[in-house]
């Protein structure tokens, strides 16, 4: 299989109109910062939901404000004239483009379709009209474009969860994706859809797997109407070094609960001991998309393929180690406290057990207990309550992420990566990190940087005020110690009155 050097990479996307979906999502959001900074493409069309307060183009204000952008707005700030608001919908006939829109974007040749509810309890019928309705448009919406190239579909290296090993390939769905949007209008009831739910996605942990994996059903139905490609990430954190090391997109998901273990909100997780940190980097995730792009495209320059085009990211083959490795690690070399949030109100730190009985007790003695005790202060000097909140949604999320807590997925890793690493070393597309000499080093000093851009572009805090942050939690520590040894004498100064002192 022929691979693109960084030169015809540049060339592919040279003078390039895109559409993104989902623009204005992690995924979305990496991919065209990526485009703008390292290919000289002419113009980037970003679907864009208007809302009750904002307009499309008022929502393109704001994400030209985003915080993945500040390398670009620092280096080549013209370049963000180059997105253009394309109000819509993806759940909506046509993506509720307008149709003197539809007209103006008829020069697009590559479309990524980003969108997509990631939502693991999402209720099915949500959850079908936009991962697999909002598929369906996106591939119609394609079918307009005379001069498209490439139609990438960004699906979940987690779309096919009854397997053990996850290859390359497209694997037939167990249930038919027509067959399925029809359910949202024969069956009306939301009450008898959501009771239907667990016998409709048996096989899969949730709705959000369920509806990817009939996305990709969909997708292949159109691979010979269409250049269609699946890519397919598995979770998408933090970027290694581009477009500045740590770079944490989002507060979402896995992010916002780092974020939460920072803050000493989030105190115990419910995992396996032998789960593998299997991650995407984001800029590892969104350059080798890009290099699939262009294979892809070479790939139906032959002619329609037998074979949907299938390609993969995940670590779990480049980096060998657990999560709770790693989280330990963490813990050892005090990175929480070197890089103290002056928002933490409790002390930053986490336990992890892979006993149920031991996971709920530490929840209730080191989150729930401390939050309520917390909550009543601030409710006494007349603050809103907001901890009790924050635990609980905490703990609605790892509730919902138990599956992928307590299974591994074997896959040979990124697809191509040997190829890939050789052809595009040394450029703006380079894919160096799972080959890195210490991997175990980088992804500690990663998760290092990862804290610290959580810390500045995250929470927003000054950097000028990690100093006093760390002197402060460095009081909180003493405080909290000097607490635990005035209860643990006052415990055992009871026992001795009320059992023992009678006895001498």
């Amino acid at each position: 299989m022929h691979h693109p050097p960084s030169g015809e990479m540049e060339e592919f996307f040279e003078d390039s109109e895109l559409f993104v979906t989902g623009g204005s999502g992690v995924v979305g959001k990496a991919l065209v910062e990526k485009l703008l900074r390292s290919c000289n493409v002419r113009r980037i069309y970003v679907l864009l939901r208007p809302r009750k307060q904002l307009t499309a183009e008022q929502r393109l204000v704001r994400l030209r404000q985003a915080t993945v952008f500040h390398v670009l707005a620092a280096q080549k700030p013209e370049e963000l004239d180059k997105i253009v608001a394309v109000p819509g919908d993806v759940s909506l006939p046509g993506l509720g483009i307008d149709p003197s829109m539809m007209q103006r974007m008829k020069g697009v040749s590559l479309v990524y379709h980003c969108a997509a509810t990631v939502r693991f309890d999402e209720p099915l019928r949500e959850a079908l009209r936009l991962n697999v309705g909002g598929t369906l448009e996106a591939l119609k919406f394609a079918e307009t474009l005379p001069k498209l190239r490439a139609f990438v579909h960004v699906s979940t290296f987690y779309s096919n969860p009854y397997l053990t090993r996850v290859e390359p390939k497209y694997y037939s769905s167990p249930m038919d994706w027509r067959l399925c949007l029809r359910l949202i209008d024969d069956v009306a009831d939301d009450g008898m859809l959501n009771a239907l739910t667990r016998k409709l996605i048996v096989g899969f942990p949730n709705t959000y797997t369920f509806t990817k994996n009939l996305a990709e059903s969909l997708v292949n139905d159109y691979r010979h109407r269409l250049p269609v490609i699946v890519y397919r990430p598995s979770i998408v954190l933090f970027a290694v070094d581009d477009p500045s090391p740590g770079f944490s997109p989002s507060l979402m998901g896995a992010m916002g609960l780092f974020a939460l273990v920072g803050a000493g909100i989030l105190k115990t997780v419910y995992l396996g001991k032998d789960i593998r940190l299997d991650i995407t980097p984001q800029d590892i995730g969104i350059k080798s998309m890009l290099c699939y792009t262009k294979m892809g495209y070479e790939i139906y320059r032959q002619g329609p393929p037998a074979d949907l085009p299938v390609y993969l990211s995940s670590s779990c083959t480049h980096v060998p180690h657990t999560f709770t490795q790693i989280a330990e690690q963490m813990d050892t070399l005090d990175l929480w406290r070197d890089v103290a949030f002056e928002k933490n109100l409790m002390i930053p730190g986490c336990h992890y057990t892979d006993r149920r009985w031991a996971y709920q007790f530490l929840v209730f003695t080191k989150q729930i207990l401390p939050a309520l005790i917390l909550d009543l202060l601030l409710r006494i000097f007349g603050r809103k309550p907001v901890l009790m909140s924050a635990v609980r949604k905490a703990y609605q999320t790892l509730e919902v992420m138990q599956p992928f807590m307590f299974n591994n997925w074997d896959s040979p890793g990124v697809t191509d990566m040997e190829s890939l690493s050789k052809q595009s070393e040394g450029s703006a597309f380079n894919l160096d990190a799972f080959n890195h000499p210490d991997i175990h080093g980088l992804v500690i000093q990663s998760c290092g940087s990862m804290l610290y851009s959580i810390r500045t572009h995250l929470l927003r805090e000054d950097p000028k005020t990690l100093g006093r942050s760390k002197r402060i939690l460095r009081i909180k520590v003493f405080l909290y110690r000097l607490l635990r040894l005035f209860l643990l004498y006052k415990l055992i100064l009871w026992l001795w009155r009320s059992y023992l002192a009678h006895l001498f």
